[in-house]
Parts: C-alpha cells; sequence; structure tokens
C-alpha cells in the first residue's frame, strides 16, 4: 500500500510540473513600480529554430497614469544575433486586452490586436519600426550588435491591479546566412525577473489540487481499510 501512495504521489507531481507553462505569465502589479524582467528571444526562420538570430528584450515597469488605467513601460532590446538580421518589432499578449498603446524611441508605430508573420498568429499587441501592421517591413529596426530602447504605454478599460503578460515575440528582417528565408521570429522566454510576481495558469493550480485531492483519497482509503482489519481482529 505505501508503494501505491508513493506511485500516486509521484504521478501528482508530474502532473503538477507537466500542467506548468513555459514560460508562465509574467504579473506585473499596480504597485511594484521599478519592477523588470528580462526575455530572451531565439530566432525562428520558415518555421524552423535559427540560433544565429536572437535577442535579448528588457521590460521595466515605469508605473501607472490616467487614474490606474494605463500601465508604462519602458523598453530595451539587444540584437545578439551572430548573422545578418534586423530586429524590426516586438509583440505580447497581455490578460485583460488592452484598449490602446503608445510607443516612443526605437520603434514608433503600435497596434492592438494583428496577426503575426510566420504562422505566429494573432497577438494583442504590437510595436513596430515602419511597415503599417504587426508583420514589419520598409528598413525599420536595427541590426545585430546594435540595441534599441524607449517606452511604452497600454490603457485599459477600467483600472487595474495586476497586468500579467505572456507569448513574448519579435520580428526579424533582412536576414542573411540562414536557410529558409530572409525573415523570420524570435519566441521569447522569460529568464530573469519572475520572482516574485510570476504564477502559473489556473489550469495548473486545478491539476495539483486533483493530485493531491488522489493522494488524500488514497489515504483514507488505507486508513479505513486498517480500521476495519482491527476491528475485525477484536
Amino acid at each position: 500500500m505505501l508503494r501505491n501512495v508513493k506511485a500516486a504521489f509521484g504521478a501528482a507531481v508530474l502532473l503538477a510540473w507537466m500542467a506548468v507553462p513555459a514560460p508562465a505569465a509574467v504579473i506585473v502589479n499596480s504597485s511594484n513600480v521599478g519592477y523588470s524582467f528580462t526575455v530572451d528571444y531565439l530566432g525562428q526562420v520558415g518555421g524552423n529554430a535559427a540560433p544565429q538570430v536572437s535577442a535579448l528584450g528588457t521590460f521595466t515597469f515605469n508605473g501607472v497614469t490616467n487614474n490606474g488605467q494605463t500601465y508604462n513601460f519602458g523598453y530595451s532590446f539587444l540584437n545578439d544575433s551572430t548573422t545578418t538580421a534586423r530586429l524590426s518589432g516586438f509583440a505580447f499578449n497581455t490578460n485583460p486586452n488592452p484598449t490602446g498603446a503608445q510607443v516612443t524611441g526605437e520603434f514608433n508605430n503600435s497596434y492592438i490586436g494583428g496577426n503575426y508573420p510566420e504562422g505566429y498568429g494573432s497577438v494583442d499587441v504590437c510595436f513596430t519600426d515602419g511597415g503599417g501592421s504587426c508583420a514589419g517591413g520598409g528598413s525599420g529596426g536595427f541590426y545585430q550588435g546594435n540595441t534599441g530602447s524607449g517606452t511604452f504605454a497600454l490603457s485599459f478599460a477600467q483600472v487595474m491591479e495586476s497586468v500579467s503578460f505572456d507569448s513574448f515575440v519579435t520580428r526579424f528582417q533582412s536576414i542573411s546566412g540562414v536557410s529558409g528565408g530572409t525573415s523570420g521570429i524570435g519566441l521569447g522566454s522569460v529568464v530573469q525577473g519572475g520572482s516574485p510576481i510570476t504564477a502559473p495558469e489556473p489550469g495548473s493550480w486545478l491539476m495539483m489540487l486533483g493530485g493531491f485531492g488522489l493522494i488524500g483519497g488514497i489515504m483514507r482509503r488505507r486508513h479505513r481499510r486498517v480500521g476495519f482489519a482491527t476491528v475485525q481482529g477484536r
């Protein structure tokens, strides 16, 4: 029986681990001014991983304005590609969705909702340097070995205590030395700043609770059987 309990516990832990998204959403609280996190972007060209194309982006929360309805950030990107590649935009998803966005600095166009290229799909907000859409275009952005920085602001329909961010992605163009095409994207993973304000998705908690509930059920059944055997022995 002890082996069964251990097996159930191991299964519950495994399910909980598998349920946690990678990466978990970054949650920015309205009072957490100065909080920053870094995202590592790995290139994808023609649907295949392209490690020669990459970037690092750092986001810093600068506080709220507009009576708590607008969240303000600073951004800084390093294009650390090892081949010719131009970083021309970035995007992410938020919860809740913003009703407005503005950007300054290296990128000068903002869009609420749009379709990201290379088969990535829809995003909640994106920023580009030219092109007229989330897909980018023109000659804006900056090449490998260079940095770009600025600020952006996201407005929401009501006062928000916190906002979560996930699905970080960048746009690369003018790529050379990589098979599959001359444009691509960078898929982001949070590599710094995940603590103390990140959280697994709700489904992860449900999986964890379900697993520990299973363990509790096994323990209760074992206890009842032990008690019944003791009574029978009398």
